[in-house]
């Protein structure tokens, strides 16, 4: 047997919808109304203009006056005159220092000038175009035409740079080869000593180029009248790293 338990029809909620939805629109549109119509107590400004009776009180300064006081004049003394007609012999007994004759040994100028330490004068450089004898690399002396000496001389140059170029492991990391122009002068003596970059943009290879010029052997100079000269020559070094 079993129990079912049922509803009122009184306590059931479900058919007072309708009644609750009514009550809660009339109060949520009540409080809409009241709160559009609510008035509030408006309050005055406050007026911060001055009345007539309204004063600050200033302190007066009061500048002191000063007086420039000018500085005394000094006194001239009133001089005592003297007779010129009357000599007064005073006598001497001071004791003189010696003094030295080379102190007031005169001073003749003979027209000579002496030059301490000159500063260098600057020495041509002539072009390999513009001397009449090249300069000769060593092993080279026996040719007598002066083509064959020059040949021998750019044959020797390239290969003492094929051989004597150093290529380091920080050129093999941070280069990519490049094909640099060194200016360098071969002075009257037939050393090199001074070299520069022309062309070329890449730091490691140009200072390895600088060095490996500077260590060319001793060369028989250029002539220009049968007297050495200092001659320029710009030598193309091309570095391919692979």
């Amino acid at each position: 047997m079993s129990l079912k338990v049922r509803k009122s029809v009184q306590a059931d909620l479900e058919n007072k919808r309708p009644l609750f939805l009514i009550l809660g629109l009339v109060l949520s549109l009540s409080s809409a109304y009241l709160a559009l119509e609510w008035r509030f107590a408006e309050r005055s400004l406050i007026n911060f203009e001055l009345s007539d009776n309204y004063f600050v009180d200033e302190e007066d300064w009061m500048i002191p006056i000063t007086t420039e006081r000018k500085p005394e004049l000094p006194q001239v003394k009133a001089s005592v005159k003297t007779n010129p007609d009357i000599l007064n012999v005073v006598a001497n007994s001071a004791v003189l220092p010696a003094l030295n004759p080379d102190l007031f040994a005169g001073f003749v100028d003979d027209g000579y000038e002496e030059i301490i330490d000159p500063l260098p004068i600057d020495i041509p450089v002539f072009h390999f175009t513009a001397v009449e004898s090249k300069p000769v690399f060593k092993g080279c002396e026996k040719l007598v035409i002066e083509e064959e000496r020059f040949d021998c001389f750019q044959e020797n140059l390239l290969r003492f740079v094929a051989k004597n170029f150093k290529i380091d492991d920080q050129m093999m990391m941070f280069s990519s080869g490049e094909k640099v122009y060194v200016e360098f002068v071969i002075e009257k003596d037939g050393s090199v000593k001074t070299a520069r970059i022309i062309r070329g943009e890449d730091e490691l290879i140009g200072k390895e180029a600088i060095r490996l010029v500077k260590s060319l052997p001793q060369f028989i100079p250029a002539k220009i009248n049968g007297k050495s000269v200092r001659m320029s020559y710009m030598l193309p070094i091309n570095v391919k790293l692979q």
